[in-house]
């Protein structure tokens, strides 16, 4: 567990001082990535010999054994495969990870092509970057000193994985880790009548956590076992004093917690939330946490800002009653997405205000509760699936007590039962996850056919040939291209006018006037180059997906402005200069 928190100390120390010297610098160089990886490396050994008097609590029983090794498997299974090459092509093995892994592949080569800090945002040119690259950013420094990206993408999810499973164990030992692998309701049970292994929450509100979450949302790679490890301390270091020494030292403390909005905000609002509640109504709590909160107020307010763009974000939370029910029955809904896990807290609950504590259980439960029921009610992004986001740590925060307080003290059948229903039909879903699937119509005519997995549907040779052709084209000049997920510009880290529609409504952006435009651009309408030069674009690039989807355009463009460079990739051509 040491090394896990020293793993997160070095990662966050890393990428805030890549930011500070980014935004002094104008944008990150191998110099900075050096430096900052260097400032990441002493950090964490730093953070080893200060809590070098600690002990380790890795007394591991069976059954508690048996969810790490499962654990083990999954991230190996996930992230060995996470993204690799068939011929020519690019797979992902997780069909949520075709746009996911995407976007960040854009994210991650355009910072290191050098785009200047604070970034203007990639697939929606002349606004700011609104979305937490912190992960991203910690790859492009491996980038910058030479790491492949694809092998950054494996090696980050493995140790993440490994971080991770340390700190579950750390909250709620073989249960949480449980919890966490086989998070579910009732959908699993369908194997006992079809008989087949296969993500039976695909379609599901609550998805599998491991499958729909960690794998595709990068921040979370760092935000979850951070977070685990920061609410792991300060419950320690309030609520179970005997425990006191477990607890982590106070700078490490505000720098878990001062880097978390560049990581996922919605782990920084939960842990805010949290600690608001504690030092409220924890009266040994109150100076330990208003010195953390004082202390990374100025860097994580700058953070919150950087990726909101300017706060941004509090525009879209608006009133949304019953999370993702719809017109669906209630009882319907939330039983075949969560089981018997409600039940339980209620039960919980009745425990808790029969027996008025203990004080560590209430101090979890009460604001989990308050998260829990806020998503839903309101929605906090433009698709309201977000919220698990949220409501993943409101879960996590009611297993300890679950535990502790109901299902240990039943008898061992009773036990049995409890974790037959809660987990059984989350471990088929994950099960069925990791098998895999192959789509065979996704694969192209001439190239390898893997087994398992998802094409990105561009060759490698396509993005290695426009990122040659565009090697001297300034990283802040626009192109004009077809608005797509795997993109060959997007993925070689340029910066285009337009990226993919489901991207930029996720994220609160509103493309439908932008993608008119482009369109009256790409099909070569009369006014095509006035409308491009409004745009900003200095460049358009024609190739396979634009032949694709406009194929009859005149392409005047052809006639009337410079070819840059040409190749199997595709054309470039420059919209500031006329045809030679």
């Amino acid at each position: 567990m040491r090394l896990a928190v020293a793993t997160l100390i070095a990662v966050a120390a890393a990428v805030l001082t890549a930011i500070a010297l980014a935004f002094a610098a104008g944008s990150l160089t191998p110099a900075i990535a050096l430096g900052a990886l260097s400032t990441g490396a002493i950090a964490g050994v730093c953070s080893l010999w200060t809590s070098r008097a600690q002990r380790e609590a890795w007394r591991i029983d069976a059954w508690g054994g048996a969810a790490l090794v499962i654990f083990a498997l999954f991230a190996l299974r996930s992230f060995l495969w996470l993204v690799f090459t068939a011929g020519d092509e690019l797979w992902v093995f997780s069909p949520n990870n075709l746009g996911d892994l995407s976007i960040h592949l854009t994210y991650i080569r355009y910072l290191a092509n050098g785009a200047p800090f604070w970034p203007e945002n990639p697939i929606f040119a002349g606004e700011p970057l609104t979305y937490p690259v912190g992960a991203d950013l910690f790859n492009s420094l491996l980038a910058l000193l030479g790491l492949d990206v694809l092998r950054g993408f494996i090696w980050t999810g493995l140790i993440a994985s490994a971080c991770t499973a340390a700190m579950l164990w750390r909250w709620g030992r073989g249960f949480a880790v449980a919890g966490f692998l086989f998070a579910g309701g009732t959908l699993g049970f369908e194997i006992i009548r079809e008989w087949r292994l296969i993500d039976y929450q695909a379609e599901a509100a609550w998805k599998s956590l491991p499958l729909a979450l960690f794998v595709t949302q990068r921040g979370l790679l760092y935000a979850l076992p951070a977070g685990l490890a920061l609410l792991a301390s300060w419950r320690t270091r309030f609520l179970q004093p005997e425990r006191h020494e477990q607890s982590l030292p106070l700078w490490t403390e505000w720098l878990l917690y001062a880097a978390m909005p560049v990581f996922h905000l919605h782990t920084f609002l939960f842990l805010s939330l949290v600690a608001a509640a504690w030092f409220c109504f924890v009266r040994g709590a109150r100076r330990h946490l208003a010195l953390v909160v004082a202390l990374a107020f100025l860097p994580a307010t700058t953070l919150v800002w950087c990726v909101t763009g300017g706060f941004h974000g509090a525009s879209m939370v608006s009133l949304h009653l019953g999370w993702m029910q719809g017109q669906e029955n209630f009882f319907v809904f939330w039983l075949t997405n969560f089981g018997i896990f409600f039940p339980l807290v209620l039960w919980l609950l009745v425990e808790l205000i029969r027996r008025r504590g203990p004080a560590s259980a209430v101090a979890l439960v009460a604001p989990a509760v308050a998260v829990f029921l806020a998503c839903c009610i309101w929605k906090f992004a433009p698709w309201e699936w977000d919220n698990t986001k949220l409501m993943l740590w409101s879960y996590l925060a009611f297993l300890p007590p679950l535990w502790e307080v109901l299902i240990a003290r039943q008898r061992a059948s009773v036990r049995a039962v409890a974790c037959f229903l809660l987990f059984l039909s989350g471990g088929v879903s994950l099960l069925g996850g990791l098998r895999g699937e192959l789509v065979t119509d996704e694969v192209r005519e001439g190239t390898p056919q893997p087994k398992v997995g998802y094409s990105l549907q561009t060759r490698r040779s396509e993005i290695d040939g426009t990122t040659w052709a565009a090697r001297d084209i300034p990283v802040t000049d626009r192109f004009i291209g077809h608005p797509n997920y795997n993109h060959p510009l997007l993925l070689s880290g340029r910066l285009m006018v337009m990226g993919y529609e489901g991207h930029l409504w996720s994220h609160g952006l509103d493309p439908a006037e932008r993608k008119s435009a482009i369109d009256r651009v790409l099909n070569g309408d009369s006014d095509w180059l006035e409308t491009a030069r409004r745009l900003g674009a200095h460049w358009l690039f024609w190739g396979v997906q634009e032949r694709q989807t406009y194929p009859n355009s005149p392409q005047p463009w052809r006639s009337e402005c410079r070819q840059h460079a040409t190749g199997n990739w595709g054309t470039i051509y420059d919209l500031t200069q006329p045809a030679r």
